[in-house]
C-alpha cells in the first residue's frame, strides 16, 4: 500500500515541482502537494495546512530557502526540511544546513530524494519522541528523573565536547561504570570507544553541534572491566537554561548481535536442512550435469551420490516417454524461460519400479547469464491415490444426491437444468438425462419466460442465497425454493443449486390461521359494532324514509335525504365489515396504501371515539402504488390498529396513534406508532412466532402477529417493530414499489 506523503514545495518552476513528486510516486509515495514561490504563499499554506515535508529551491526570484527557513523557524513546526538547487555549492550547502535545513540535493541527482525523505522523515519522528521527553524534563525534572532512573535504556546526558554530566543506573549498569566515574569525564578519557569507532563518534557529535538528533547508530562499547559490549545509541541535542546538551539514549542489543550471528550460522547450515526435506532438491550445470543434489534425491531414485554426479546423461531418471518432453523443459528453461511451470512425470528408479512426480524447474541466473538448471522433484504417489479416493466419493456423492428426498437441481445462469436428483426426476415422471438442458421454468412452471421473483434470478444477479415460493401447476403443490450460488474461479456466478421442498400442507395451515384470525378480529368488531349500530340504523332509515314520503317542506325534506343517505352509508360500513371476514381468493392489484389505510381508520372510527383513541395521520402525498392483495394489507393494518389500541386503553384508558407513509428508496414505508407501554426487550425477537401473546387469557390467540408476518413476506416485505419499555411501540411495514 501507497504512503501517503503531503508535501509543501516551495519553487517558481512547476515543471521542477513535478519533476519532485514524480520522484516521491516512484519510490512508493502517495502525494498531496502545493507549490508556492512567495513568502505570502508559504505562510499561508502553513497555517492552513499540515505538511509532512518540506521542500525547497535555494534560490527564487522573490524568494528563498534561508527566508523559507526563517519562515519555517517562526511557525515553530518540526519537520523535515530538504534543500534543492541546481547550483548551489558545498560551502553554501554548509551555511544552509547550519541554518536549520535538513538536508540538501542537486536537483540533476533527485534520485537521492527518496531515500533522503525517508530518512529525513524517521528523524522527524524521533524528533518528536525526543521532544516529548523534553517536555516532559521541563515539566517535572523530578518526575524525569524518576523515569529516566527506571528506564529499561540508559539514558545520558553529555556537554557538545562530549564530556558526560549525567547518567542512569543502566547507563552505569551497561558501560561498567560508576555515577562518580562517569560524570565530569568524556567517552575518550574513559576509553570507552575502540579506535575505529572514534571518526564515527566526532561526526555524531559534530552534528550534535549543528542541532541535530543521530541515531540509531551501532557502537562496541569498551566497560571498565575490558569486556565488550554492542549497543545501539540515540542522541537528541537540548537546550538548556543558556547552553545545549546532548540526551543520549544506550540500548544493550548484545542479544540481538548474538541472534544474528546464530542467523549466518544458520544460513550456513541451510545446506544441511535441504538435506533433511523430504523432496529431491537438485541443480544441474547448462550441461545437465549435476552440481547439487540433496540426501532425499538418492533414496528415492536409488542412485548413490557418485551415480547421480554422472549426470541426467549417464542415467536413466524418468521412463523413455517422458525423457525427450523432460530435455525439451530444460532446453527451454537454458533459453531464457526462468519459470517452466509444473510438470508431472514418471520417474524410474535405479531398480526398474517406477513412481510419479511433480517437477518444479527455474532457471539459475548469476550476473544475467543463464547457468544451469534448479528444481524439485516431489513423489506423488499419495496424491494418486488420493485421487482415486476422490473419485470414489464422488459416486458416493452422487448416491446421496439421488437418496435426498427433497427436489435439489443445479442450474446453469441460462436458467438450463445441469444436474437433478432422482427425487426431481421422479416428481416430473421424468428420467434425470431427459431434463438436463430442459430450462427449469419450463419443466416447472410450463412457461416461456422466468417466473417474477424468480429466486434463481435473484441469484444470479445478487451472488447470494435467495429463497421463494411457487405454485408448480404440472406438479398441482406449492413449493418453497432455495438457491445457493455456484462461483466460477473469477468469483462470478455460472449456477445455483435449487432445493426445493413441498410445503402444500404449510400453506394449507397458513390459508386456515389467516381466516380464523381474520374471523377473531372481525367478529369482535362486528359484535360491538352491529350491538351499537344495526338496531338504531334500521329505525333510522326507515323512519327517515316514511318521512319522505310524506308532504313536509323541502328544507326540511331535504335534511330527512341527507339523514337516509348517511344513515345507509354507516350500514354500509357494517357490510363491509361482515365481508371482510368472509374467506376469499388471493388477488394482488396495484393498491393505494394510504386508501388502505384510511378504510381500516373508517372501520375503527367509532371504537376509537368512545375510548378517546386519538389517530394522527401523516400520509405522505404522490404515494407510489404496491402489487398487493388489498385485503390482506387491510387485515395487517386492522391487527396492527387493534393490538395498539388495547394496550394504550389497558395502560391509560386513552391515547394517541400516529400513523405514517412515506416513500424510502424503492419501498413504500407505514409506521403505527403509539403511546402504550412499550415492548420489554426480551418480548421484541418473539412477537411474529405463532401462538406467542402477550395478552390475558382469552384475549389473544398469539396468531395475529405471525399472520401478519406470513402476509408480508409473501409480499416481498418486511414488518418489524421498534419500541422502548415505557415509551409506546412502533410498527413498521415495508413493501416494494410496484414498477
Amino acid at each position: 500500500m501507497a504512503k501517503h506523503l503531503r508535501v509543501l514545495i516551495v519553487e517558481d518552476s512547476e515543471d521542477d515541482a513535478l519533476l519532485v513528486i514524480r520522484e516521491l510516486e516512484r519510490g512508493g509515495y502517495d502525494t498531496t502537494f502545493e507549490r508556492v514561490e512567495t513568502a505570502e504563499a508559504m505562510t499561508a499554506a502553513l497555517e492552513k495546512q499540515v505538511w509532512d515535508i518540506i521542500i525547497a529551491d535555494y534560490r527564487l526570484p522573490h524568494f528563498s530557502a534561508p527566508e523559507a527557513l526563517e519562515l519555517f523557524h517562526q511557525s515553530a513546526l518540526d519537520l523535515p526540511f530538504i534543500v534543492i538547487s541546481g547550483t548551489i555549492g558545498e560551502e553554501t550547502a554548509v551555511e544552509t544546513m547550519k541554518a536549520g535545513a535538513h538536508d540538501y540535493l542537486m536537483k540533476g541527482n533527485l534520485t537521492r530524494l527518496v531515500p533522503a525523505v525517508e530518512r529525513e522523515l524517521r528523524e522527524a519522528e524521533v524528533r518528536k519522541e525526543r521532544k516529548q521527553a523534553e517536555e516532559a524534563v521541563r515539566e517535572s525534572e523530578e518526575n524525569l528523573r524518576t523515569y529516566l532512573e527506571s528506564a529499561p535504556d540508559g539514558v545520558y546526558l553529555n556537554d557538545l565536547n562530549g564530556t558526560f554530566l549525567y547518567g542512569n543506573k543502566k547507563a552505569e549498569e551497561i558501560i561498567g561504570y560508576g555515577r562518580e566515574e562517569l560524570v565530569g569525564s568524556s567517552f575518550l578519557e574513559l576509553n570507552l570507544l575502540p579506535e575505529e569507532y572514534l571518526e564515527k563518534a566526532g561526526k555524531l557529535l559534530e552534528l550534535n553541534t549543528m542541532g541535530r538528533p543521530t541515531g540509531p547508530d551501532e557502537f562496541e562499547l569498551i566497560g571498565k572491566d575490558g569486556s565488550r559490549v554492542w549497543v545501539e545509541i540515540n542522541t537528541t541535542p537540548i537546550k538548556q537554561k543558556r547552553e545545549t546538551v546532548v540526551i543520549g539514549f544506550v540500548r544493550d542489543i548484545s542479544e540481538r548481535k548474538q541472534a544474528e550471528e546464530v542467523l549466518r550460522e544458520s544460513r550456513r547450515r541451510f545446506i544441511d536442512l535441504v538435506n533433511l526435506l523430504p523432496q529431491t532438491i537438485f541443480e544441474t550445470d547448462e550441461k545437465g550435469n549435476l552440481t547439487f543434489v540433496n540426501r532425499q534425491g538418492t533414496l528415492a531414485f536409488g542412485y548413490t551420490l557418485e551415480d547421480l554426479k554422472k549426470g541426467l546423461g549417464g542415467i536413466q531418471m524418468f521412463v523413455p516417454e517422458d525423457q525427450d518432453r523432460m530435455e525439451e523443459n530444460r532446453r527451454r528453461i537454458l533459453g531464457g524461460e526462468q519459470e517452466s511451470g509444473i510438470n508431472e512425470y514418471t520417474a524410474l528408479r535405479k531398480d526398474g519400479s517406477t513412481f510419479p512426480v511433480i517437477l518444479y524447474s527455474s532457471a539459475i541466473v548469476r550476473e544475467g547469464k543463464t547457468v544451469g538448471v534448479r528444481g524439485m522433484t516431489i513423489d506423488i504417489t499419495e496424491r494418486k491415490l488420493a485421487e482415486e479416493d476422490i473419485k470414489r466419493a464422488a459416486e458416493e456423492w452422487k448416491t446421496t444426491f439421488d437418496s435426498i428426498t427433497d427436489l435439489v437441481s443445479i442450474h446453469d445462469k441460462d436458467f438450463r437444468l445441469v444436474r437433478v436428483n432422482k427425487a426431481f426426476a421422479d416428481a416430473l415422471n421424468m428420467k434425470p438425462e431427459e431434463l438436463v438442458g430442459k430450462t427449469c421454468y419450463q419443466v416447472i412452471h410450463g412457461t416461456n419466460d422466468p417466473v417474477p421473483n424468480c429466486p434463481h434470478m435473484k441469484t444470479l444477479k445478487t451472488k447470494k442465497t435467495a429463497i421463494g415460493e411457487f405454485f408448480a401447476p404440472h406438479l398441482g403443490i406449492h413449493l418453497e425454493v432455495a438457491t445457493s450460488p455456484i462461483f466460477d474461479g473469477k468469483g462470478e456466478v455460472v449456477a445455483s443449486v435449487h432445493v426445493a421442498r413441498d410445503i402444500t400442507e404449510r400453506k394449507k395451515m397458513e390459508a386456515q390461521l389467516i381466516v380464523t384470525d381474520r374471523l377473531a378480529s372481525i367478529g369482535e368488531l362486528a359484535s360491538g359494532i352491529a350491538h351499537e349500530l344495526n338496531n338504531p340504523l334500521t329505525s333510522v332509515i326507515g323512519f327517515s324514509e316514511l318521512l319522505l314520503g310524506k308532504d313536509v317542506p323541502d328544507d326540511v325534506k331535504e335534511d330527512l335525504e341527507v339523514i337516509n343517505r348517511e344513515a345507509k352509508r354507516t350500514a354500509d360500513v357494517v357490510r363491509n365489515l361482515l365481508t371482510f371476514a368472509r374467506g376469499r381468493s388471493e388477488e394482488k392489484q396495484r393498491v393505494d396504501i394510504n386508501k388502505v389505510i384510511q378504510n381500516v381508520l373508517g372501520l375503527r372510527a367509532y371504537e376509537q371515539r368512545v375510548n378517546n383513541i386519538q389517530v394522527d395521520t401523516q400520509l405522505a402525498a404522490n404515494l407510489p402504488e404496491v402489487m398487493a392483495d388489498g385485503f390482506q394489507l387491510q387485515q395487517v393494518f386492522l391487527n396492527i390498529i387493534i393490538n395498539a389500541e388495547h394496550f394504550m386503553i389497558e395502560t391509560h384508558g386513552r391515547g394517541t396513534l400516529t400513523i405514517t407513509t412515506e416513500r424510502v428508496g424503492d419501498i413504500v414505508r407505514a409506521s403505527f406508532a403509539d403511546d402504550g407501554p412499550g415492548i420489554p426487550p426480551e418480548n421484541l425477537s418473539h412477537l411474529f412466532n405463532p401462538f406467542f401473546t402477550t395478552k390475558e387469557v382469552g384475549k389473544g390467540t398469539g396468531l395475529g402477529l405471525s399472520i401478519c408476518h406470513g402476509i408480508i413476506t409473501e409480499h416481498e416485505g418486511q414488518i418489524y417493530t421498534e419500541s422502548e419499555l415505557g415509551k409506546g411501540a412502533t410498527f413498521v411495514v415495508e413493501l416494494p414499489i410496484n414498477k
